[in-house]
C-alpha cells in the first residue's frame, strides 16, 4: 500500500535536467469533480514533497516521493509535474517524475471518487507484482501520448550499448506493460 511517508531514498544526480522541488514551486492546476485542485511541490527532510489541495478538503501531502524533480513530456509540455486527463473523464491524472536511488521514478495519481482524494495508480510489469510507481532510466526520455507511457532505457550488454523502449498502457485503473510497438 502506498504511504504518505518517505517512499524512496536518496539519489545520485546523473547528467539530466533535475529540478529541486523548491526551485520548481509553481502550482499546477488539476481538474477534479470538486473544482480545480492545486498541485505544488516543496522540499522536506525526506526529499520532494507533493501537496494536492482541493477547495474545502484537507490538503493531501505525499512526502519523500524522490530527491529531485525530473521532466516528463506529455500533452505538448515538458515539466516534472503535469496534470493531464488521459482517460477523458474530465478529471486530471497527476504525473510526477522524480529521481531516487540513482534511478528515475514515475508516480501517477488518479482521483478516487470513493475517498474524494487522489491516490497513486499501479504499474504492472511482466515480472513482479504491481507497484504504485515505475522505475525509469534517470537520464532517458519518458513521455505520455494518449493512454500510453513510453520510457526509454539504455544498457550495456557484452560491451554493446542497447537502447529499448518500454511501453505501458492505461487499463482504466493503472498501467500495464505492453509489447505493442
Amino acid at each position: 500500500m502506498f504511504r504518505r511517508t518517505a517512499l524512496l531514498a536518496s539519489a545520485l544526480v546523473l547528467g539530466t535536467a533535475l529540478f529541486s522541488a523548491a526551485a520548481y514551486a509553481q502550482p499546477i492546476p488539476a481538474r477534479t469533480p470538486l473544482g480545480t485542485a492545486s498541485v505544488e511541490t516543496g522540499q522536506s527532510e525526506t526529499g520532494v514533497q507533493l501537496t494536492i489541495t482541493v477547495s474545502g478538503a484537507e490538503p493531501q501531502v505525499f512526502d519523500g516521493v524522490g530527491d529531485a524533480l525530473v521532466p516528463i513530456r506529455a500533452g505538448g509540455r515538458s515539466a516534472p509535474v503535469i496534470a493531464l486527463d488521459i482517460d477523458r473523464d474530465g478529471i486530471d491524472e497527476i504525473f510526477v517524475r522524480t529521481s531516487a536511488q540513482q534511478r528515475g521514478v514515475l508516480i501517477v495519481f488518479r482521483w478516487d471518487a470513493s475517498s474524494g482524494s487522489y491516490a497513486p495508480v499501479t504499474f504492472a510489469e511482466s515480472t513482479g507484482s504491481p507497484k504504485p510507481y515505475l522505475f525509469v532510466h534517470l537520464s532517458q526520455q519518458v513521455s505520455v501520448s494518449g493512454t500510453m507511457i513510453e520510457a526509454n532505457h539504455d544498457s550495456v550488454v557484452s560491451g554493446r550499448k542497447r537502447q529499448r523502449v518500454f511501453r505501458y498502457r492505461w487499463t482504466g485503473e493503472g498501467f500495464e506493460q505492453t509489447t505493442d510497438h
